[in-house]
């Protein structure tokens, strides 16, 4: 078993949840307590877990309203998600099956079970997400476009188009920087959007840039970037390399739309179910909106952020703030500048997982 494994615990009763956690830790896990549902959705994002452990019947926000949510973005995909409970009634346990969940312990139940289940599921996983790298292994090898893995400023791996491309030593893959391969400028146009999308903010992008050869010849290509897998506080980054890229060359796009695809399937996706759902558990009074990050949002986006989660029209938010409709819309657009989003529901996704909410 790897000590690595992420385990997600979920329970508002603190002393059965410090318990498992402490069973859990003992068996070599990595774990993330949240004490009520609210934050272990919030923590769902931030701390990538291997498996979810969720007890039912929390207050305000239960552990089936957890689960859809969080079934709403990819994020348990493929990550199992067991529940647990102090009702012992079939009924309701069948109906958390058939939600989809992959285990159910009704409590109080023995440690080892509940040991022996986690690993079979983890084992489930494990295969699946093998499944995924070697899917990714394929593509990698045998892609037209130069791809390469990176973290930071350091090549990590690049497939033999991109070396060829860019005149790299195959041996010496790992010891090359991003600094050898991209025009000075190109790279510092570059950067400040790597950064983003490692924490999550963007989930993909696409920029024209001008690579330099080993020769010092100069090759314009459309660079592409998305988070191939995310750590605790980094990310290791996938870029995609395509030459002499033209506006009018569709079927290239959509292999690169595709591509892209693969690399994203631990990113989240904020569907309009979820959006939906989000603001519905937002309504709860307990939430406050913390200013970080360097003061990202002005404290009256703040106030509109903390409005919008409780999912207030424009107007109710306008006679709350008592400032015209236009002026929250305003608020609203600045918020969805700042963190690359196409709507206000991904605004809150930014602010679960940089920490801005307070719950």
């Amino acid at each position: 078993m790897n000590a690595q494994t992420n385990i997600l615990l979920i329970d508002d009763d603190q002393r059965l949840g410090r318990t498992i956690e402490n069973v859990l830790k003992s068996n070599g896990y990595d774990v993330c307590y949240a004490n009520n549902g609210a934050l272990g959705i919030q923590k769902a994002f931030e701390y990538n877990p291997d498996l979810i452990l969720c007890d039912v019947n929390m207050h305000p926000i239960d552990g089936c309203q957890v689960y859809n949510v969080l079934k709403e973005s990819s994020l348990i995909d493929r990550v199992p998600f067991i529940f647990i409970t102090g009702n012992s009634d079939l009924q309701d346990i069948r109906f958390g099956l058939n939600l989809g969940v992959d285990d159910y312990f009704v409590k109080p139940f023995e440690n080892n079970n509940l040991i022996s289940s986690i690993e079979k599921r983890l084992s489930k996983y494990r295969r699946l997400k093998e499944i995924g790298k070697n899917e990714f292994k394929t593509l990698f090898k045998l892609s037209p476009y130069g791809i390469f893995l990176f973290e930071g400023n350091q090549i990590i791996d690049a497939n033999p188009v991109l070396i060829k491309m860019v005149e790299l030593y195959e041996k010496k893959i790992s010891s090359y920087s991003l600094d050898e391969i991209f025009d000075t400028d190109s790279l510092l146009s570059v950067k400040e959007r790597i950064d983003k999308c490692s924490k999550g903010l963007f989930s993909s992008f696409s920029q024209n840039v001008i690579l330099v050869s080993k020769n010092g010849q100069k090759i314009q290509a459309l660079f592409s970037v998305s988070a191939n897998e995310k750590y605790s506080n980094r990310s290791l980054m996938i870029g995609l390399v395509q030459l002499n890229p033209t506006n009018n060359d569709i079927e290239n796009d959509i292999y690169v739309s595709e591509i892209l695809q693969i690399f994203k399937k631990e990113n989240i996706m904020v569907t309009e179910q979820m959006g939906k759902k989000l603001t519905d558990i937002f309504k709860i009074h307990n939430i406050k909106v913390k200013n970080q990050l360097n003061g990202i949002f002005s404290d009256r986006e703040n106030q509109v952020l903390h409005l919008s989660m409780e999912g207030l029209p424009i107007k109710t938010i306008a006679d709350r703030l008592s400032i015209s409709d236009r002026t929250v819309e305003k608020h609203r657009s600045s918020m969805m500048a700042k963190t690359n989003s196409n709507n206000m529901i991904e605004v809150i996704i930014y602010a679960l997982r940089n920490n801005l909410i307070d719950i």
